[in-house]
């Protein structure tokens, strides 16, 4: 019987979930909240005494996707009306809380360990980039409806790029957390994507700014991106780590910044979409 040793997973999975559901409106979250969690949960009993983690992460995969459709939906039958976009409105708050789901995923990189491979609550910890990733797609998504009129055409496809390689980055981590070695592929492409077009559109925004940040912000997540592919590895174990979870907790930070100037009361109307 495994029930005993899946108990970790499954709780580290609700509470994660439940983190989720902050994403629905308050009134659906209050009706249907606790009995979507429960529900949650016990298919991911199921799912791990049936397949393992595998099962785990493959239910995961599904649930975000119901989870983001479903999020949409809720949100644009009670708070907004029918010709603006979900995304339109709520871009700040998903980067936001991917930020802060990627600063907490930071946190696994700290094993004593190789940095790649997880072990215990390290490995738990790395669940969070799923969510992390999938708010951060989509707040990439928002940021190019919101913002169409000031980025163009050019510059609105960079964040659509931006976004498509994060959505993949989805798969492939919640593939690489299950050691499904097979599919760790997805996430690499998945990098490849989201480095090349947040470069585009870091060049984009230090020639025209439409944002109160620092305007080489976008292009520094991009750098340490590619620091973690190509410089982590020739330190001493130890450093690696330090130096993978500093980045990593760096690029989470930046996301948040940029959440929390997107989420201020507008000032900018001018610049976004009608």
């Amino acid at each position: 019987m495994k029930h005993p040793q899946t108990l970790p997973w499954i709780e580290v999975s609700e509470k994660v979930y439940r983190a989720l559901l902050i994403l629905y409106p308050v009134d659906f979250r209050r009706e249907y909240g606790s009995s979507m969690a429960q529900v949650f949960r016990d298919v991911c009993r199921h799912k791990y005494q049936q397949q393992g983690r595998t099962g785990v992460v493959l239910w995961w995969c599904r649930t975000l996707l119901d989870l983001t459709f479903t999020v949409i939906e809720q949100r644009r039958k009670r708070e907004l009306p029918l010709s603006k976009s979900i995304f339109n409105q709520q871009a700040g708050m998903f980067l936001i809380w991917g930020g802060v789901f990627g600063v907490l995923a930071a946190f696994c990189h700290l094993q004593p360990d190789d940095h790649s491979v997880f072990y215990g609550v390290y490995q738990f910890l790395s669940l969070l980039f799923v969510p992390s990733f999938l708010l951060i797609g989509c707040g990439c998504l928002g940021l190019a409806t919101r913002y169409a009129v000031a980025l163009g055409t050019p510059g609105q496809w960079t964040l659509y790029l931006t976004a498509f390689g994060s959505l993949v980055m989805v798969m492939g981590s919640a593939a690489k957390t299950a050691l499904v070695g097979s599919l760790w592929n997805l996430y690499f492409v998945g990098v490849v994507f989201h480095v090349f077009a947040l470069i585009l559109f870091g060049v984009s925004f230090v020639r025209k700014p439409f944002l109160p940040i620092f305007r080489w912000l976008p292009l520094q997540i991009a750098a340490g991106w590619l620091m973690m592919a190509g410089f982590t590895d020739r330190f001493p174990q130890s450093t690696d780590n330090l130096l993978t979870f500093l980045l990593t907790a760096g690029v989470g930070l930046a996301w948040m910044g940029i959440g929390l100037v997107v989420n201020r009361p507008r000032q900018v109307t001018t610049l976004e979409a009608v």
